[in-house]
């Protein structure tokens, strides 16, 4: 496939995910060109109700990425720029105007972070604990400046 047949926003197969995901890529990660290993959830698949499964939410990565995805040490934009990926799909009831950590957290310009849909959710808890940023963490109606 060419860059432009690509289709970002088709709901997929998991299995078809993960073949046109590694397939964009040629099996490498986006980030290291190692291996891939996964394709990642840009935006958590908890976040949709039909689970996530667009191209224009995946990236191969290699196991360290990964990790690095999961604890949101790479953002959701950086991620993104580096699969090449044009046309983002977002969960409903996000804003492309804003931005959101991978477990659909908002971030805001100072860094600090208001509760998503996933608060409760322990991988999430610990993934963000690992990652070093379950401090920056504020309540769900938390609002600053933009």
């Amino acid at each position: 496939m060419t860059r432009n047949q690509w289709n970002e926003s088709t709901l997929l197969t998991r299995d078809e995910f993960k073949r046109q995901v590694f397939l964009r890529s040629r099996g490498m990660c986006v980030f290291c060109k190692e291996p891939a290993v996964d394709a990642h959830h840009i935006l958590e698949r908890k976040l949709y109700p039909d689970q996530g499964y667009y191209l224009g939410n995946g990236a191969a990565v290699c196991e360290q990425h990964h990790w690095d995805c999961e604890t949101t040490a790479l953002s959701v934009e950086q991620v993104r720029s580096a699969a090449g990926i044009q046309c983002p799909v977002l969960a409903p009831a996000y804003d492309a105007a804003k931005t959101y950590d991978k477990w659909g957290n908002r971030v805001w310009p100072s860094g600090l972070r208001s509760w998503g849909p996933l608060e409760a959710d322990t991988g999430a808890r610990k993934a963000l604990a690992a990652g070093g940023f379950i401090g920056l963490m504020m309540p769900t109606s938390y609002l600053e400046d933009e």
